[in-house]
């Protein structure tokens, strides 16, 4: 970035790299006053970006065991209606819908095909 390029020649839509980039690349060029603020805003957007990405990356991680432990907890219900009818020669399916109805009750996290998490 030179001193005679205008602000209106960057790109309407930057990706967050190519925006700290140039607010690093443009800090050296503004007045002292607010050179050290530019610098300043494209660390705490860097920072922030990378806490971000890793806070979904674990949150994703997190959704995947959350599924499966429900399958677990579907899995022990039938099991325990099995024991339950293998012992009182009646066909019960109690357990499986006290554990659908409180799994229900959870709010489900569930992940698009964008690698989005939403409530």
């Amino acid at each position: 970035m030179t001193n005679t390029q205008n602000v209106t020649e960057l790109q309407p839509r930057m990706t967050r790299e190519q925006l700290i980039d140039a607010a690093r690349k443009a800090a050296p060029l503004l007045p002292p006053a607010y050179c050290g603020i530019m610098k300043e805003l494209a660390n705490r957007l860097d920072y922030t970006s990378v806490a971000l990405c890793e806070a979904m990356a674990q949150r994703k991680e997190l959704a995947a065991q959350n599924a499966t432990l429900r399958e677990d907890v579907a899995s022990w219900a039938k099991e325990c209606d099995r024991i339950v009818e293998r012992l009182t020669k009646t066909r019960t399916n109690m357990h499986l819908l006290e554990a659908q109805r409180e799994l229900r009750e959870l709010s489900p996290i569930v992940i698009s095909q964008n690698n989005e998490v939403a409530l």
